[in-house]
Parts: structure tokens; sequence; C-alpha cells
């Protein structure tokens, strides 16, 4: 089961991925055959039940996509779930502390390493593979900590220090908002700290990205060393697509009654 999207960040390539928040199965489908290097499954801001998050894996597969699922919660049923259904890395939400990260990193690993249930009944194509898969979980398996709070700020050096964390995803919206400039990505405050956040993970040589809504956003994180990218969402493509061809037709008809 070796992970694309690991080996493109340790060859310290860029790995670009965007959003899967829909969970119609073609959409997802759709979203799967774009040729994207992951996808990221939020189940943490949307209504994606673990039934519903099975079905998405399912429509993944074969795919060129990393499957990559953003938990509810750093909480050991989340990453069961998420991993027995194939996944092969999560974003772990809320990592405050050192100790938050050392959970983490202990849910992704069976025993003696850690504390994960044993039933990859998916992810092991129904134990067809299941040694294989044993033996792949514990270097194959992406886990990147979400970054998204002053008190993780502070931290980070100690996030960081914790062994198996491949990288840190930075929340620059839930920042924003903790920091007391919610939907404010642009005051200086918060540009100053996700900076830093950057310098900080370029320093110790942790791969770390970011969420981009535009492809000059997503150049410049990449000039600044990000590698963990996502470019938009299912969402906003399906809304954006959508509001610039009716914007267009609306500005021809207009042009059209002038004349």
């Amino acid at each position: 089961m070796a992970n694309r999207l690991k080996t493109l960040l340790q060859s310290g390539l860029p790995a670009m991925g965007s959003w899967i928040t829909l969970a119609d199965p073609y959409s997802v489908e759709l979203m799967a055959d774009v040729g994207f290097d992951w996808l990221l499954v939020d189940t943490e801001h949307t209504p994606i039940s673990r039934e519903t998050l099975r079905t998405i894996l399912v429509c993944m597969r074969g795919s060129v996509s990393v499957p990559v699922v953003r938990l509810s919660s750093n909480t050991l049923e989340h990453f069961q779930t998420a991993l027995d259904l194939g996944a092969q890395g999560v974003v772990v939400p809320m990592v405050n502390t050192r100790a938050d990260a050392v959970r983490a990193v202990q849910a992704c690993r069976y025993p003696p390493e850690g504390a994960r249930g044993f039933a990859p009944t998916r992810a092991s194509r129904y134990f067809q593979d299941v040694d294989k898969y044993v033996e792949g979980a514990k270097t194959d398996i992406a886990l990147f900590v979400q970054i998204e709070t002053p008190e993780a700020a502070a931290n980070l050096d100690e996030i960081l220090s914790v062994e198996s964390v491949d990288g840190i995803y930075i929340g620059p919206s839930d920042l924003a908002s903790f920091m007391g400039h919610a939907n404010r990505l642009e005051h200086p405050e918060v540009v100053a700290a996700v900076d830093g956040l950057m310098k900080k993970a370029r320093e110790r040589s942790v791969p770390f990205g970011l969420p981009t809504w535009t492809e000059e956003q997503t150049m410049s994180y990449i000039k600044q060393g990000a590698q963990l990218l996502t470019i938009g969402s299912d969402m906003q493509y399906l809304g954006g697509g959508a509001r610039g061809s009716l914007a267009g037709m609306r500005k021809r008809l207009q042009a059209n009654a002038r004349s």
C-alpha cells in the first residue's frame, strides 16, 4: 500500500490536492478522476457519516488521488473508522499540545507501538492482504496534524518533536478566529502568525501546507516551501462554475438587448 503522497513529500515536491465536502458518488468520482495527487475528505465540518465515508472511499478506489480524511476530532474511534475503511492518511484537527500529537500517533499505530484496534476490513481488501497491510501500516499511513490555534502555534516545537508526525496542515481560518480576527485572513497579525508557522516548519524540514483558493495563492505558498496543498473544493468548483456561467450569460443577454 505504498503511499504516493508520502513519496511526493519526501522527495520535496508539492502535492496538489483538493477538498471533498459533497457526498454524492457522482461528484466524488468526478473529483477523483481529475488527477489531484490527493483528496481531503472533510468529516469535521460536513455531515459525512461513517456510511457516507465508506461510499466516498469506495468511489475513489483506482484513482491516482491518495484518500486522506480530516477527522472530526482527535479520538481513537474516528481514526479507526477512517483507516479501516481504507484512508491512506488523516488530518487531525485541533492538535494544540505535544500530548495531542502523541495521542494521534498512538491512534494510527497497532500495538505495541500504538492503540489502534484491529479490524482493517476494507483497508486489507477484506483480509485478503491483511499481512501486507499490517506491515505497510507502520510506515505508509500519512499523519498530518492541524495547527489552527495560538496555543498550537506556541507549542509547535514540542508538537514537531513527536516522531511519526509526517507534517502539519495550517488552518488559517480557525487561527484568525481564535486570534479575534474572524474571516480576516489578511489581517497583519494573522499573516505574521501563518508566516511564523511556515518558517518554523521549514527550519525543521517538516512538510507543511494549507488550503488555497486560487492558482496565484497556491504558487505564492509553494515559493515559500509549502508542499501539502489543497486548491479549491468540490463545492467551490460547483458553485463558482455555475455562478460564472450564469453571470457570463446575463452579461451577454444585456449586451444583446442593447444592440
